[in-house]
């Protein structure tokens, strides 16, 4: 099912068999590549109320259950995040892969209706795609990082840069050459006689 097939649903009360709303928005977020909230106009006090993921138990074509324990979250709630995104900022939102290059513009995206897992953001098709019927995907794996702004993915073009082996041998020393002046003739060890301790002495 599509995000945008949300708005205009019904939100359903199923322990009093009543509507209680209707979907104006959504909320997703790209962390954890969920549907987080619907954002409903309420029956009863006409005013806009919030209806977080874990109170949602399906959401089927005709309408939006919510679980034994129903109810919705009016105003501010701990559990809302800053970097939901609703329908507003997703669509259009700008995709750029890791490696610096636009892929493209999110259109919109299609979600599991029982788990409310993302199942993959829909970017916006030339009308060459359009016609032939392909439409660019992308993974919420794939998925770097998101913000209100950009959505970056990773391209599997930049490998992560290998960290330094135990292994490998150490760079080089820095060698001075010294002058004759400063040398110092190491004495022979056939010339040192047992037991003595070897001291450096000037030729």
């Amino acid at each position: 099912m599509r995000l945008k097939e949300l708005r205009g649903l019904p939100v359903i009360d199923p322990t009093a068999a009543r509507k209680i709303g209707t979907v104006l928005d959504y909320q997703v977020d790209p962390a954890s590549g969920r549907l987080a909230a619907v954002d409903i106009t309420s029956v009863a006090e006409g005013d806009g109320e919030r209806v977080v993921a874990a109170r949602i138990r399906r959401v089927g074509r005709n309408a939006v259950v919510l679980t034994g324990r129903g109810g919705s979250v009016a105003g501010p709630s701990p559990e809302v995040d800053e970097r939901w995104l609703d329908a507003s900022t997703l669509s259009g939102l700008e995709v750029m892969g890791d490696d610096g290059n636009r892929v493209g513009r999110v259109e919109d995206a299609t979600f599991d209706q029982d788990s409310l897992e993302i199942d993959a953001y829909l970017l916006r098709s030339s009308v060459l795609e359009r016609l032939i019927g392909r439409r660019r995907r992308i993974a919420p794996v794939k998925v770097h990082s998101c913000s209100r702004e950009l959505m970056l993915v990773s391209s599997g073009r930049l490998k992560d840069a290998p960290a330094p082996s135990l292994d490998e041998p150490s760079p080089p020393a820095l060698r001075v050459q010294l002058k004759t002046d400063d040398r110092v003739a190491a004495p022979s060890f056939d010339q040192v006689p047992d037991g003595q301790t070897v001291g450096a002495h000037s030729s």
